[in-house]
């Protein structure tokens, strides 16, 4: 049973019904957060809730999809009243998939522009004017590692990230000045939906949604400025970023070819 303080701090998590998203939950409530959760999902998401519940949590589950701004207003609305200010929001509602010269999937890279950054920016707006009105609050968007750079068989998922991180930076220095921060997290593979169908060539070593949602409770407690996990992804992930690009490209020529089973 988890033991919660009436005066535990209210947090509300976009995504709450699967994959990353639903691991935090757990990890959430274990360590005494009182949650707001949302997703699109009614039936997986009140699950969640459930299980929760019976742990001793305090949860307010609202149903909203992060491409309605209405709905996510309504949703802020219902978990504040139940629970009180959401004093963080971490917005973990995310799709992904793969593309490539041959498929541009053009209908699939709109959805992730409009969930992964769209949807982002309607989270934050809806919780915005209440951190504003109190002077405090914090802000975790979930992007990835693969918006460091171009990846040749996911463009358009590396795109929505890439501008995700973008976004939230300029958006930093505005809200430091009103008292709400911003934390950056960039999981490296996990095995989500996104990832576990993905016909790659070799195995790819990932993480559990267990483990994830362990490094992602330390970036939502600690507040930094980023949170990349795990290590091995800081690493290589961040040795691509630094790269010239006339190297990266010679990488990507040969690696391109070799991730997938897919055609390239």
């Amino acid at each position: 049973m988890t033991f919660q303080s009436k005066n535990a701090p209210v947090l509300m998590l976009t995504g709450a019904a699967h994959g990353i998203g639903r691991a935090t939950t757990h990890a959430l409530a274990d360590h005494g957060f009182r949650l707001g959760l949302v997703d699109r999902a009614r039936e997986p998401l009140e699950q969640v809730a459930e299980q929760l519940r019976a742990k001793g949590c305090s949860v307010v589950s609202a149903v909203a999809d992060v491409k309605d701004s209405e709905s996510l207003h309504r949703a802020v609305a219902a978990i504040e009243s139940g629970l009180g200010p959401v004093e963080t929001l971490v917005a973990c509602a995310g799709v992904g998939g793969l593309s490539s010269a041959t498929n541009l999937d053009i209908p699939a890279f709109r959805d992730m522009l409009e969930i992964n950054v769209l949807g982002v920016a309607r989270s934050i707006e809806a919780v915005l004017p209440g951190m504003f009105a109190r002077g405090s609050g914090h802000i975790v968007g979930i992007s990835s590692v693969a918006g460091y750079r171009g990846l040749p068989w996911m463009p358009g998922y590396s795109a929505s990230k890439a501008a995700l991180t973008t976004y939230l930076e300029g958006l930093r220095p505005s809200l430091k000045r009103r008292g709400v921060s911003i934390t950056t997290v960039y999981p490296g593979f996990v095995r989500t939906a996104i990832t576990q169908d993905t016909p790659f060539r070799k195995p790819v070593k990932m993480l559990e949604p267990d483990q994830a949602a362990k490094s992602l409770v330390r970036a939502i407690v600690r507040k930094p400025r980023d949170f990349v996990f795990p290590f091995s992804a800081a690493v290589g992930m961040g040795f691509l970023k630094k790269v010239p690009n006339r190297m990266f490209d010679w990488m990507m020529d040969r690696a391109g070819p070799q991730a997938l089973t897919t055609e390239f």
